[in-house]
């Protein structure tokens, strides 16, 4: 092992000696006190030495007749050579790391998580003062601190907490806007009506009269809670009607499922990459752990016209991905179930699906075509101003 070692570390050459008699060089080699560290004889004309290349030089000077070339270089030259024959490129390289490791200090977005424009805008200013803005370096964690504090000082009446965090070369700034008690605006006089058309399955009246219960079916514009109020027939007063209705409507949604499918579905996992692009190669630098099936958003960071080499910043998210064929029995259960999903999708709070029946099912060329109809319980609360009448004593 040992030797293995300094076999490696040494600075040898392996060359061709082409010529008549080449014997008698090699005699000549001994006697000048050039080591021959191996020799291999070729034919009667040729015969393959190695030699240390220290006495490379001292050689050419010994010879007269012989055509001496050489096969290759071993240990440290060899090494010194293949490091100079690509020194370009892994100097690009080692630039690219020293680039990407300064672009991964400094801040590309800054993102406020808010939907008021107008305090955004001021935000946004103030936080540059602090030079947490686009194309700045980041800061440590004690000047964020202290951003925080100043910024909490200066919007004590529109800002109740505010956290920085750092999401890879961005900054998230997210707060939450101070409440301020004020005096409660008063109410226009209105009634409680319907949205669309259904079938009341509740109805929640805080103000108002109730006049029309559960199952009633209503049309669009129907009054469920009115805002005046009757005794014995008559208006005894006006008021703005509060409440909640929920109400049993329906809809008919289409689906198609195929026989054949690919699949792609997140995981919620997700990171911030930066790659070196060469040729048609990309190397990740400092990505340990990397998706083995991933969805990448690529930006160019660096681009040399000369050499084939880009440093780029990728965004990936992990992914799963499933492929497979259905029966036409699985394709009509994965039918309804996407439909169901989708259905899922446009509920709010407190509204759900009541029950569903398929209407039509046909086997087309790409799989499974369903219409399918949802009875679904939803919000139906509307509201109808009125004009107030004169109460009745």
């Amino acid at each position: 092992m040992k030797n293995k070692f300094i076999d490696m570390m040494q600075s040898r050459v392996l060359i061709k000696i082409t010529g008549k008699n080449p014997e008698r060089f090699i005699l000549r080699l001994h006697k000048n006190k050039i080591d021959i560290i191996d020799l291999k004889k070729i034919n009667e004309e040729q015969i393959e030495i190695i030699i240390n290349y220290k006495d490379y030089e001292k050689m050419l000077k010994l010879n007269t007749i012989y055509h001496i070339s050489i096969i290759k270089y071993q240990g440290i030259e060899k090494k010194k050579r293949q490091f100079f024959k690509y020194y370009h490129v892994l100097i690009m390289i080692l630039l690219c790391i020293i680039m990407v490791y300064i672009l991964s200090k400094v801040i590309f977005d800054v993102q406020i998580v808010t939907n008021d424009e107008q305090l955004k805008q001021r935000l946004s200013k103030t936080l540059e003062t602090y030079e947490i803005s686009k194309y700045h370096f980041q800061k440590d964690y004690r000047y964020l601190q202290k951003v925080k504090t100043d910024i909490l000082k200066k919007y004590h009446d529109e800002i109740e907490w505010i956290e920085i965090e750092k999401v890879g070369t961005k900054y998230v700034i997210r707060y939450e806007p101070r409440v301020v008690k004020n005096q409660q605006k008063k109410t226009n006089y209105r009634h409680v009506i319907a949205k669309k058309n259904a079938i009341i399955e509740s109805v929640f009246a805080s103000s108002g009269q109730i006049v029309k219960n559960k199952y009633s079916y209503v049309k669009k514009g129907d009054i469920i809670i009115s805002g005046y109020i009757h005794t014995n027939d008559k208006i005894k007063k006006t008021v703005a009607a509060k409440g909640k209705v929920y109400g049993e409507v329906w809809y008919i949604t289409k689906v198609t499922y195929p026989f054949n499918y690919y699949e792609e579905k997140k995981t919620g996992k997700s990171k911030t990459v930066y790659s070196v692009k060469f040729l048609n190669k990309t190397i990740d630098l400092f990505n340990f752990h990397p998706f083995n099936d991933k969805i990448v958003k690529e930006d160019i960071l660096l681009k040399n016209n000369i050499l084939p080499i880009t440093l780029v910043k990728q965004f990936q998210e992990e992914v799963v991905i499933t492929t497979g064929m259905n029966v036409i029995e699985q394709a009509k259960l994965k039918a309804i179930a996407l439909a169901y999903d989708k259905m899922k999708k446009t509920l709010k709070d407190n509204e759900y699906i009541i029950s569903h029946r398929v209407l039509d099912s046909k086997i087309i060329a790409k799989g499974v075509e369903m219409k399918i109809f949802f009875s679904i319980c939803e919000d139906i609360t509307d509201y109808q101003e009125i004009k107030p009448v004169k109460e009745v004593e």
